[in-house]
């Protein structure tokens, strides 16, 4: 096999034979190699779900990959100070961001709620709240001392609570801070102050601590209330050698919990400098430089650096880089927390929106409207003239979903933020233009209707987001309508829970020539039993294309008396290329001013 050492710090798709004599012993299923194309990764999957056969070192400065011992109740934690004052002491992964005032935190010594010291270091909690009503209780947050019951409602808080004061206190540290402990309940503006800023108390969190399994907040961390799951190992009788497990990979395990699907979560893991996730196998660390585990022993210099494994939550907007550039970005992480739950449909965008700040502050400029992205194409980074570029905006409505997605009313329909289900990458990105004919206008709730520039002028103001935002009521477009008309798909001798499914799925064709197919349409969750659609005719929008080429994005609309709401958007023949195609192909058109909330 290649060179372990290798093997485990860089991804699978290094194929480049090693020159390397180091050998490795995992334990694998019976014809695991078998009929395999692709055998490197199914090293990495196989491997990474079961742990590889490592020996126990017997100086912790061994040069080479070996294994450490893991007990089911003993924390390792001089090795987790360690990793925390490398990580100070050699990366820069610190706070580039203020905390909010007025910050109240747990007192892991005198189990008081107090307000946050001057400078002070504090872990933050990072897990899963659980079902409406199996939440605890807060304790009502004051900057005075508070009463002795305010201690016992801290002896007597959910496991994951007091296993996190534990934690703390064991490494030293004093403060934690937890949500429903210190984010103050009887001071509405300071609440929704504090909430609206989580992501500034994370960042400014000297570690968060991630309670990566269980599905509530009745489920303690693993090693310290709750027993972890045995370390395999072995002792060869007669000679001083024992060989243990790696464990399962902890970046896979993450991926697979619960925390990992909550929206909330999203934010705090990407936010927080450094990150001390507990699984049921082992405690790993994170930070944005490095990662390393418990139950593997290797020098921290080789845990980071162009030859490390990455991170599993990094954060490429600070830098303003990207593979396909800004937007990508942004789209990437609309991408991911689109796929994330949540409890209320009213926090969509409250849960992502320290993660929108930081692209709006990034180099790479990314401002947002309702959850729309708009970037400025060429020029100076600062010119923020971008905002009331209202072709930017247009560009940014092109988005769609990968599957059936679910109406949240709270938000208008045109942003991702108003439905639930999971984004797919917008595909206008990267350094080609936009060519649009849609004129934009915006109705405020003082019933005065203004072109799209004069009403975001007030944006760059103090709270001008804010106040903007209070006043938008609906979009109003002035684009290109055609007709058409919708075709549900039948599936024929299919089981029914796939053809409930494959309903959703509808042929968009010319209401003149049925044989003429625009493209395909997926329904939201509402509109797939409804039995008027095949004998109605739609309205679609035109939005635009790039500049370089490519099929017109359209919008598909649905009317609630005078007002549009976006139920599908995708590309016009999407099978065909648009260069083939002569504007006699298109649609007839009308041009027509409306409402779209």
């Amino acid at each position: 096999m290649l060179s372990y050492r290798e093997y485990f710090l860089r991804p699978p798709t290094n194929k480049k034979a090693s020159e390397s004599t180091d050998t490795m012993l995992a334990v694998v299923p019976n014809g695991l190699f078998s009929d395999l194309k692709d055998t490197h990764q199914h090293y990495a999957d196989t491997f990474g779900s079961v742990g590889y056969i490592l020996p126990v070192a017997y100086s912790s400065l061994s040069p080479w990959l070996t294994g450490r011992p893991v007990g089911p109740l003993r924390i390792n934690f001089p090795l987790i100070r360690n990793w925390l004052k490398h990580c100070k002491n050699n990366h820069s992964c610190t706070s580039r961001w203020s905390r909010p005032s007025d910050l109240h935190l747990i007192d892991c010594k005198s189990l008081d709620i107090v307000t946050a010291p001057p400078n002070c270091n504090y872990f933050a909690l990072s897990y899963v709240w659980g079902k409406k009503g199996s939440e605890s209780t807060p304790a009502p947050a004051s900057s005075q001392r508070p009463t002795p019951s305010t201690r016992d409602l801290l002896r007597a808080a959910a496991p994951v609570v007091r296993d996190a004061i534990k934690v703390v206190q064991s490494l030293g540290s004093r403060y934690l801070w937890v949500d429903q402990y210190c984010i103050p309940q009887t001071d509405p503006m300071l609440k929704a102050e504090q909430i609206a800023k989580m992501d500034l108390i994370y960042e400014g969190a000297y570690c968060t601590i991630v309670a990566a399994s269980g599905s509530s907040d009745q489920a303690g961390l693993h090693g310290v209330s709750i027993a972890r799951y045995a370390q395999p190992s072995f002792t060869l009788d007669g000679y001083d050698v024992r060989l243990v497990s790696s464990l399962p990979d902890p970046q896979a395990a993450i991926k697979a919990s619960t925390w990992m699907t909550r929206a909330w979560t999203y934010q705090e893991a990407l936010c927080s400098a450094r990150r001390l996730v507990f699984n049921p196998h082992q405690v790993y660390f994170e930070c944005k430089s490095m990662h390393s585990c418990e139950a593997v022993e290797l020098p921290l210099s080789l845990l980071s650096g162009q030859h490390a494994s990455p991170v599993l939550f990094s954060d490429e907007w600070l830098a303003g880089t990207h593979r396909f550039g800004a937007l990508s970005a942004f789209w990437a992480v609309v991408k991911a927390y689109s796929l994330r739950c949540m409890t209320f449909d009213s926090d969509s965008l409250a849960a992502l929106e320290g993660i929108l700040r930081r692209f709006q502050a990034s180099p790479a400029f990314v401002y947002n409207i309702f959850g729309i992205p708009l970037v400025l194409e060429d020029g100076p980074k600062g010119n923020k003239d971008a905002l009331l570029d209202a072709r930017l905006f247009v560009a940014g409505l092109s988005w769609h979903h990968g599957g059936m997605a679910r109406r949240r009313k709270q938000f208008p329909s045109w942003t991702w933020a108003g439905w639930e289900g999971g984004v797919q990458l917008q595909r206008t990105f990267g350094r080609e233009g936009y060519m649009s004919d849609v004129r934009l206008w915006v109705h405020g709730a003082d019933d005065v209707t203004s072109p799209w520039d004069l009403f975001w002028e007030g944006f760059w103001g103090p709270a001008g987001k804010a106040k903007c935002y209070a006043r938008f009521v609906c979009l109003i477009i002035e684009a290109d309508v055609f007709k058409v008309q919708l075709v549900p798909r039948v599936y024929p001798q299919s089981p029914s829970a796939v053809t409930a499914a494959k309903s959703a799925i509808c042929d968009m064709v010319s209401p003149y020539d049925s044989t003429v197919k625009y493209s395909s349409v997926m329904l939201p969750v509402g509109l797939v039993n409804e039995t008027k659609i095949a004998t109605e005719l739609w309205d679609c929008v035109m939005l635009g294309a790039k500049s370089k080429g490519g099929n017109p994005d359209i919008m598909l609309l649905r009317w609630d008396v005078d007002v549009a709401e976006r139920i599908w958007v995708g590309t016009l023949w999407s099978q065909k290329s648009h260069e083939k195609l002569s504007r006699a192909d298109f649609p007839p058109c009308l041009r027509k001013k409306f409402k779209l909330g």
